[in-house]
């Protein structure tokens, strides 16, 4: 395996990555980013903990007014719904709790 200088001369560099293939995941054991082209590839193994904050930060950072934030919110939403779905009743019952709480029940139709 080829060892790659991230940081060889400059203090910062910029690699878009509109034309390769890019893979982020991060899951219960593992996080990463691949980015890779016809020839080469690049894989870096990320802080679970710190990646799970910056994810949640970034989702923070969503808009909830345009219309590709909603989008991308709703799908989240649903996402996570399916995921509180399959934890304990006991959670189930305390997020419940919490979202009817917490959502603007004037807007709310029932």
């Amino acid at each position: 395996m080829t060892s790659i200088n991230l940081f060889p001369i400059e203090e910062r560099q910029t690699l878009r990555t509109t034309k390769l293939k890019t893979c982020f995941r991060f899951g219960s054991y593992s996080s990463y980013l691949e980015i890779s082209n016809e020839s080469k590839e690049l894989h870096i193994e990320l802080d679970q903990k710190v990646i799970k904050k910056n994810v949640a930060e970034s989702v923070s950072g969503l808009s909830a007014t345009y219309s590709h934030d909603q989008e991308y919110l709703i799908e989240l939403f649903k996402i996570i719904v399916s995921k509180v779905d399959l934890m304990p009743e006991v959670t189930k019952e305390e997020l419940a709790t919490y979202f009817v709480n917490n959502i603007n029940t004037s807007e709310v139709k029932k």
